[in-house]
């Protein structure tokens, strides 16, 4: 008889729990969370120690941001709060030191915030927001509290930029049929800053003794120029036929008398050693005679005709039709921005601007048309219907050049290795509309200010500034909207989640003590 195999009692299988599981089979963070919650969380006293380190940490951390000056976080769409690599391009090499003085905005501003990012980038570059109880000097220099509109100044050894941020960092785009607000605050404020660190500023010269106007005349557009750091001189060319070696800008407002012969040769040769003119003229007699003054504008095959431009288009004139809205062109350095920013230049009494060749050995003239009448304007040269008011019967109608940009190349020889030597001019055949009551500026809609000032930056080869142009959905360019928006976010991040974090943690903890 086979005996019978003793079976093998079987113990019962000790079950394992959920912790032990974790501890023999689980991954590293979960082994990991499950020691932080033995030795932190399940002990009360370690966990309120937890909370108050969280707690501290958090202050501490808050604390350390806000003596850091960070800007806010940009959340518009086209990062206008944001310092694009354009203008971190151009600050790489700064190394003077500029003061930003920011007056009417306190530190959650907008502007201030920006500012700030200019201040990280760039160790050089430091901010201050100014008030009458804080530095009241810097408020008197400056000249900020005339008015009160908040301002920004840029400051640099002893040039300074004022900037009104009201009106000095929007524009408006014609686009897509309708205009959209285009936001300057980065293009100014780069801008302002390579201005007034600049090692050598374009001095400008404003020619009298020929019945010109003379500066206090022009105190606009002078205060507009200096404010970008152009040094703005008078200089007396009839008693003094001596152009000075560092003018870099010649400028001639409407000249009712010719120049001597003397002067018309230094001035031939001023401009073929590379010389800028600026020439806003309105000939108001026909018998006076320029035989000296025109010689020079021979050279580039400019000139003025007498007569007045009459529009016979109402779109192109303002009240009367010789108080004329010309057309802009917009392939030009110089009125792009009028062309389609939703502003137009506003010339009363102008004239037409012509150009002839120049047909010499070695030289050559390109011309950049800027301003011009619709194709229904009457150019009325005859002197009595421009007095009386007579028929416009058979008088020449078409589009006329109010303004022109001239650019005169020499080459001293014919070898591939010439150098060449250029001098521009702009002639606008018109001068009432930089007068202090006719420099209208961009807050006023129209652009004479614009016209005049990309003139002149133009001729001074400005090529180091920038153009940052950002367009805004919205209605008002540097529109508050997105910041508080953005501080909202930054709020909810900062101070909301962590409390947040503390308070699940601590509701969790409780509940667990409750199940056991």
């Amino acid at each position: 008889m086979k005996e019978k195999k003793e079976k093998k009692s079987k113990e019962p299988k000790q079950k394992l729990t959920k912790e032990e599981k974790i501890e023999q089979k689980g991954n590293f963070g979960e082994r990991f969370s499950l020691k932080f919650r033995k030795k932190l969380v399940a002990n009360r006293a370690r966990t309120i120690l937890l909370v108050l380190v969280l707690i501290v940490l958090f202050i501490t951390l808050n604390a350390w941001a806000r003596t850091k000056a960070t800007a806010q976080i940009d959340l518009t769409e086209n990062k206008i709060y944001t310092l694009s690599q354009t203008s971190k391009d151009q600050l790489n090499s700064l190394d003077k030191e500029v003061m930003i003085y920011i007056y009417g905005y306190d530190d959650t501003n907008e502007y201030v915030t920006f500012i700030k990012q200019y201040a990280e980038y760039n160790d050089n570059i430091k901010y201050e927001i100014v008030t009458t109880e804080s530095n009241y000097e810097v408020i008197n220099k400056y000249n900020l509290d005339s008015d009160g509109i908040p301002a920004i100044v840029v400051v640099c050894g002893d040039r300074d930029v004022t900037l009104h941020p009201d009106y000095d960092f929007s524009s408006y785009d014609y686009v897509n049929g309708s205009y959209t607000t285009v936001d300057l605050t980065e293009q100014s404020i780069t801008n302002a800053i390579l201005n007034v660190s600049a090692d050598d500023p374009t001095k400008v010269y404003f020619v009298t003794g020929h019945g010109e106007y003379v500066t206090d005349y022009v105190t606009e557009m002078v205060t507009s120029l200096e404010d970008l750091v152009y040094e703005c001189n008078e200089i007396n060319l009839f008693s003094s036929a001596e152009i000075p070696e560092d003018c870099d800008i010649l400028v001639f407002l409407n000249p009712q008398s010719d120049i001597s012969p003397e002067l018309a040769e230094k001035l031939k040769s001023y401009v073929n050693n590379g010389g800028n003119l600026v020439v806003y003229w309105y000939k108001s007699d026909p018998d006076t005679d320029f035989t000296n003054f025109q010689g020079v504008l021979d050279l580039y095959g400019a000139g003025v005709e007498y007569g007045l431009l009459y529009e016979g288009n109402s779109s192109n004139y303002y009240y009367y039709p010789y108080y004329l809205i010309p057309e802009a062109s917009s392939s030009s350095e110089i009125t792009a921005d009028i062309a389609t920013g939703g502003y137009v230049t506003l010339l009363s009494f102008a004239q037409r601007v012509l150009t002839n060749d120049v047909s010499e050995d070695n030289i050559s003239v390109s011309t950049e048309k800027l301003l011009y009448t619709s194709n229904s304007c009457y150019n009325i040269t005859d002197e009595d219907t421009i007095n009386q008011g007579l028929s416009l019967d058979g008088v020449e109608q078409g589009s006329y050049t109010v303004a022109q940009k001239y650019t005169r190349s020499v080459s001293t020889s014919d070898s591939d290795d010439a150098e060449t030597t250029q001098s521009n001019l702009i002639l606008v055949g018109c001068s009432n509309f930089v007068l202090d009551n006719g420099f209208y500026s961009s807050s006023s809609g129209t652009a004479n200010e614009s016209f005049v000032l990309n003139s002149f930056a133009s001729l001074a080869g400005e090529n180091d500034l920038i153009t940052v142009q950002k367009y805004s959905s919205e209605s008002t360019a540097f529109t508050k909207t997105p910041t508080a928006f953005a501080d909202a976010v930054v709020k909810l991040i900062i101070f909301g989640l962590p409390v947040l974090i503390i308070l699940v943690g601590i509701i969790i903890w409780i509940v667990r003590r409750r199940k056991r």
